[in-house]
């Protein structure tokens, strides 16, 4: 379990690229619709690899800024709770539409979390730290962005989304950040929590550079 913990955003990076290779080679075979949706998927693992390992400072930014809290080393966001979410968020709700690519709703609605993403990273968190950047904006601009608004392009070029699939790709996606992000944080913060984020993941918004930071084997 340390190990993951300590490299999931690592592993992603690994399948994001050898997703990468297997497109290369067998992308010409391939239906564009899920090139687009495989291409979103990586866009997530690149996302997460830029928030949690380079340069990786997340973890600070969104205890120490966003939160404003006394902990910020494992409060309210830990290396335990960081891993689950974004296991959960790249794992099911990014890779199942690259599976059934037919249903429309289920590839809109990660395609809506990142252009949402944009308003969080580029608007909302850069606000609140007086910053023009913070981890996890170049994925949204670079990767997110263009790949979202191709699969848009895609669907609507070819008549391929009917009403129903809009509305049940916004309140997929609503439902989808409510549990993983909003929920998925309350349920598993913990003031007294051993896995904390080192110095380097709290980046500027390490606040207590003589605090001990212990990640216990389980």
């Amino acid at each position: 379990m340390k190990f993951l913990r300590d490299y999931w955003q690592d592993l992603g990076i690994v399948v994001a690229f050898f997703v990468c290779i297997g497109l290369l080679v067998n992308g010409s075979l391939m239906p564009e619709i899920e090139i687009i949706l495989w291409l979103s998927f990586v866009a997530i693992l690149v996302h997460q690899f830029e928030e949690y390992r380079w340069p990786g400072y997340f973890g600070g930014l969104f205890n120490g800024v966003i939160f404003r809290s006394e902990h910020p080393e494992r409060y309210p966001l830990n290396t335990q709770s960081a891993m689950i979410i974004n296991l959960g968020i790249a794992y099911l709700f990014y890779l199942l539409p690259v599976f059934v690519p037919n249903l429309i709703w289920l590839g809109l609605a990660p395609v809506f979390m990142g252009f949402f993403q944009f308003i969080w990273h580029g608007i909302f968190a850069n606000i609140k730290a007086r910053t023009i950047y913070n981890p996890g904006l170049g994925a949204v601009l670079l990767f997110h962005f263009p790949i979202g608004g191709w699969y848009i392009y895609h669907i609507v070029s070819y008549n391929l989304a009917s009403a129903w699939d809009w509305i049940l790709g916004s309140v997929y996606f609503v439902i989808a950040a409510y549990i993983f992000i909003i929920k998925g944080n309350m349920w598993l913060k913990d003031e007294h929590s051993p896995y904390s984020f080192s110095p380097k993941q709290l980046g500027p918004y390490n606040v207590s550079p003589n605090k001990v930071w212990v990640d216990d084997e389980i």
